[in-house]
């Protein structure tokens, strides 16, 4: 008798599948000999490549015909869409048999509808009646998730900003897995030996280590890089400042380390923005005594490693995404409104909620959780 195939479709951003993989270990538990598939987002697959309860970990791009060419000069003909639908439908018939696809996203977007859809698996598990994300005339009629999904979990009657694991505790109970509560789907991390630890030094030195993430996903999502002079004029102390983020991040990044040196000087200061890989991101982050960070995959990864995190967060998903873990440990800062739950779609333009945390309270939020 053959292996049963599974796929799990992630699509979506890094805190999203960091946020998921506690249920990993309980989905191998629900499949103990099929050949499990995780499927991400390319530059997540760093992230997720060494975990145990998976077979493989692979690209989205893999799963699709088009995905997987990378000749500019093809990418830019004008294919039509009905072609490359078919193609990557035929792509799957002799490349991806699925048995089963889990989709256990919540706010659907239409192009991650499409790729589950032209899977043809027999079964594919999903969520419904999250309409967070929706285009704003409703679901193609093809592309309805109840029509594309054979089993879902309805959330159309919870509260939109539910948090997320608890989401994914009522999706792996509608697999059918044994769990009694979120505490048994803590989010994890699976580094190597060989990722780079580029902290090593810091750690023998009579000073605390703080890593800063300043940079977001999207700029209103950060705090004024001016901030950071006051901050690190507050902290004070024999501190080693840690600047961590993407290439993406640079120039947001580089603001922040402007103001730092002004109160630190060159020593002091580690930048090692778009120098790491996720695995090794998440190494050096575990050396760093608290991070301080936005609403972004670097705080989530902080969490995930155990040590002391602040996070300035805005309103717009409160309390579907953070916080999580031990409140002791993490502090979650934001200036509450009235105008909370906006999706990012900010009424009065300013982001107030992030901007009016003040450098005095995350100053005040790490000397608590330093002991300083």
């Amino acid at each position: 008798m053959s292996r049963k195939r599974i796929l799990i479709l992630r699509p979506d951003n890094i805190g999203d599948v960091l946020l998921f993989t506690g249920a990993l270990q309980h989905i191998r538990n629900l499949y103990p000999t099929a050949h499990i598939t995780f499927a991400v987002q390319p530059h997540i697959v760093n992230l997720i490549e060494l975990c145990p309860f998976v077979d493989s970990c692979i690209s989205i791009d893999d799963l699709t015909w088009w995905g997987k060419i990378k000749n500019p000069i093809i990418r830019r003909l004008h294919i039509g869409e009905q072609i490359i639908r078919k193609s990557n439908q035929l792509f799957n018939i002799f490349h991806h048999t699925f048995d089963i696809v889990i989709y256990p996203v919540k706010s659907q977007h239409v192009p991650y509808l499409k790729i589950a859809q032209d899977l043809r698996a027999k079964k594919i598990y999903g969520i419904t009646g999250c309409n967070v994300n929706a285009p704003r005339n409703g679901f193609p009629k093809d592309l309805q998730p109840k029509r594309i999904l054979s089993d879902y979990l309805d959330v159309s009657g919870d509260d939109p900003w539910k948090h997320e694991l608890i989401t994914t505790l009522d999706f792996l109970r509608l697999l059918g897995c044994r769990i009694s509560s979120v505490a048994e789907l803590q989010p994890q991390l699976w580094l190597s030996a060989s990722d780079n630890n580029f902290l090593i030094w810091a750690k023998e030195q009579d000073a605390k280590i703080i890593g800063l993430f300043p940079g977001a996903s999207f700029s209103f999502k950060c705090w004024n890089p001016k901030n950071y002079f006051t901050l690190t004029k507050l902290i004070g102390g024999k501190v080693i400042y840690v600047l961590l983020g993407s290439a993406a991040d640079k120039d947001f990044t580089d603001q922040a380390e402007l103001e730092i040196r002004k109160v630190c000087g060159e020593a002091g200061i580690v930048n090692l923005v778009g120098k790491t890989t996720l695995r090794e991101l998440a190494k050096n982050i575990s050396s760093c005594d608290l991070l301080i960070g936005m609403d972004t995959s670097g705080l989530h990864i902080a969490i995930a490693s155990g040590i002391p995190t602040i996070g300035i967060v805005s309103g717009a998903h409160y309390k579907r995404f953070f916080p999580w873990g031990d409140s002791d440990k993490h502090i979650i800062l934001t200036e509450m409104m009235d105008c909370f739950h906006c999706n990012w779609i900010c009424p009065k333009g300013d982001f107030a909620c992030i901007q009016k945390v003040t450098p005095v309270t995350v100053a005040n939020a790490a000397k608590k959780l330093l002991k300083m």
